[in-house]
């Protein structure tokens, strides 16, 4: 029970440093500008296209493109912009607001001082579980702005987004949560935030880069790229219903996985 309270403590200490420091402020006024720009002049003008129908069946056929022909299968076109769009730019996002986890405080001496009032385990994951409620509240302000722009296209279509935009949050979290759980990992060896988000681009250049690479020579192991958060995002944009669930299970073992490795190394590696 003491572990479960101090992770709650520095979970709501974390929500309280993203929202009250000039960085984590910045960081969240400048994804909401982002995602109100999105918001404005793509996922509303491309509903619009959308839910035509005939000039994306059109494309879609002299492209071949199998991602068109899908968005406009969804109900809500809205959300069908929304879906792809999130599930390549929270991820990007994530590399930010979720790089300062222990990096800064380590470097500081800060951590060391953190570890003689709670454990290394109530620290690792307190943060863990900070950034993923501010992340989830990023997400629901953008997902309730996207319903906003529904009703103001078609009020009789609430219900059936009211559900779409949960299976959304549902998924694009999941998404986020491997993400997060990567930057808890790399940020345990990086010196400042800004270090942990280089190392984090690099390595997802050359893992990807690698795994397809070996894949090519030995085709058994294709199942390498599975590791590497958002291997399933390509996958998981040609579903729009409930079936996109059948996927969950991958972000969750990336992130037990990474997390398993994060909190291994932090209560042996010095502070």
């Amino acid at each position: 029970m003491n572990t479960i309270r101090n992770i709650t403590t520095i979970a709501s200490l974390e929500l309280q440093r993203v929202f009250t420091t000039r960085r984590g402020l910045l960081l969240v006024i400048a994804t909401l500008l982002v995602w109100a720009l999105i918001l404005r002049y793509l996922v509303f003008n491309a509903a619009v296209w959308l839910a035509d129908g005939s000039a994306g069946r059109v494309i879609g056929s002299i492209f071949n493109s199998r991602l068109i022909e899908s968005l406009l299968t969804w109900d809500v076109a809205e959300f069908s912009v929304y879906w792809v769009i999130a599930l390549y730019l929270f991820p990007i996002f994530c590399l930010t607001i979720a790089a300062d986890q222990t990096a800064s405080d380590r470097t500081r001496g800060t951590l060391r001082l953190l570890s003689l009032h709670t454990t290394r385990s109530s620290i690792f994951f307190g943060r863990f579980t900070g950034l993923m409620l501010v992340q989830a509240l990023l997400v629901l302000i953008t997902i309730i702005a996207t319903l906003g722009l529904v009703l103001f296209r078609d009020a009789s279509l609430l219900p059936v987004a009211l559900d779409t935009a949960l299976m959304v949050f549902v998924n694009v979290m999941l998404v986020i949560a491997a993400y997060t759980a990567a930057m808890a990992l790399i940020s345990l060896f990086a010196g400042s935030a800004r270090q942990a988000t280089t190392w984090a681009i690099i390595f997802w250049i050359v893992l990807s880069v690698l795994t397809t690479w070996i894949a090519r020579y030995y085709p058994d192991a294709v199942i390498l790229k599975w590791l590497i958060p958002g291997a399933h995002i390509s996958t998981l944009l040609q579903l729009n219903d409930w079936r996109s669930m059948q996927l969950a299970p991958v972000p969750l073992l990336q992130s037990v996985l990474l997390l398993g490795i994060g909190y291994g190394l932090i209560k042996r590696r010095d502070l």
